[in-house]
């Protein structure tokens, strides 16, 4: 082999080694090239990944906080809000015939009842009645009346409870061309009423509502009164309604240095609507600080059998009132006269009573803590008749 030949084909040698180097040098760089983009697009995309953690992480943030904020504000109302649920109540019982074992009892049944001549007459309007078991008593009246012709009129009632009990009683109409005015009702004067029943056991009050008006209680507290129970309204013909004088009571009374309650009057004949109707006192009550229990007032017993209760059932409701006073941190008491505290209320938990009795000397024999034993009280800042009341401190554990 000769030089010539020699070197052409180290040349040929060293175009091919040029040609090899070229081309891995040429696949590296497209290698390369791809691999770059993509680390670029991962590294994008991982970006766009840690921009979505980061958004997801703050709505997720914000969505805690409002959701907490929500449910803590819905949870504190929830606390704040008394419900039927939370309310503690003795079972109501389902009584039968055979539970039956006392005689249906006339509630009203005045002996003698004036009627205008031509002026209609229903007895139902005058007799009130009810029984311990049977919701809808028969009542057989003998004898009739005759609006038409003046006259007196005898009947005969008589009450058949579910259970065969029966109760009579008499009453007698008489018809008249004009009815006789009532006697003028003899006034007590306050100063009178405060020599006889003020002592160091007991407390003088009075109570009101929109019949009084407005009301000077510097006067009525300058005259010797310690305190004020006021009607802060109650629950009539189906509806609640708000003494239309309760504010301006309670506000001046209070700031005329008074203690004060009230009174809710009360014509429920149904639970549930006792305790709905305790939100609305509640709600018009407004967290008020009150130094008496709240009185439950259920005075319509002339009326009693279109309620269709037995004497079971108003006691409960009752009790249902006490239970849902007690569920917004207040007490209770019951007001009644003593002919339906005798016959009317069994009062089995021994809430405070506050009777009614005008009288100068009470027969009522059960325990009561507060006497109203007038209602033509005459009391230096009070327009008209008011009530007047005898608090007896050593049965007052407040």
């Amino acid at each position: 082999m000769n030089n010539g030949t020699e070197k052409k084909i180290i040349l040929y040698i060293a175009g091919v080694i040029l040609m090899i180097g070229l081309i891995v040098f040429i696949r590296k760089g497209i290698k390369d090239m791809f691999t770059g983009q993509l680390a670029q697009d991962n590294t994008e995309e991982t970006s766009d990944t840690d921009d979505t953690s980061e958004y997801a992480e703050l709505t997720t943030e914000e969505t805690t906080e409002i959701t907490t904020e929500a449910t803590t504000e819905a949870t504190t109302e929830a606390t704040t809000e008394i419900t039927t649920e939370e309310i503690t109540e003795e079972p109501r019982k389902e009584l039968t015939v055979e539970d039956d074992v006392q005689s249906p009892v006339f509630l009203c049944l005045p002996q003698n009842l004036e009627i205008k001549k031509g002026a209609s007459f229903y007895i139902v309007d005058y007799v009130g009645y009810a029984d311990d078991v049977d919701r809808s008593p028969e009542l057989e009246v003998e004898g009739e009346v005759d609006t038409s012709i003046v006259g007196s009129y005898p009947l005969t009632l008589t009450l058949t409870d579910d259970a065969g009990h029966t109760t009579n009683g008499k009453m007698t109409v008489n018809v008249v061309d004009e009815t006789t005015p009532g006697s003028p009702k003899e006034k007590e004067d306050f100063e009178t009423f405060k020599s006889t029943y003020k002592t160091d056991n007991t407390s003088l009050g009075i109570d009101v509502s929109r019949w009084q008006e407005d009301v000077d209680y510097e006067q009525v507290k300058n005259a010797g009164c310690d305190f004020v129970i006021i009607r802060i309204g109650g629950f009539d013909d189906g509806s609640c309604y708000t003494d239309r004088y309760y504010k301006e009571n309670i506000l001046k009374a209070k700031s005329a240095g008074l203690k004060v309650g009230i009174y809710w009057h009360a014509e429920e004949n149904d639970p549930e609507q006792v305790k709905s109707n305790v939100d609305y006192l509640m709600n018009v009550l407004d967290g008020e600080e009150l130094d008496f229990p709240i009185a439950y007032d259920w005075e319509d017993f002339s009326h009693f059998p279109k309620y269709a209760m037995n004497l079971y059932d108003i006691n409960y409701c009752f009790e249902t009132f006490c239970n849902a006073v007690k569920a917004y941190g207040y007490d209770a008491c019951l007001y009644s006269s003593l002919n339906f505290l005798e016959n009317v209320w069994t009062n089995e938990k021994e809430h405070y009573v506050w009777l009614a009795n005008y009288t100068s000397a009470t027969s009522y024999s059960g325990s009561y803590y507060m006497w109203q034993q007038a209602n033509t009280g005459n009391v230096p800042g009070v327009v008209g008749d008011v009530d007047l009341n005898v608090l007896y401190l050593d049965r007052f554990n407040r």
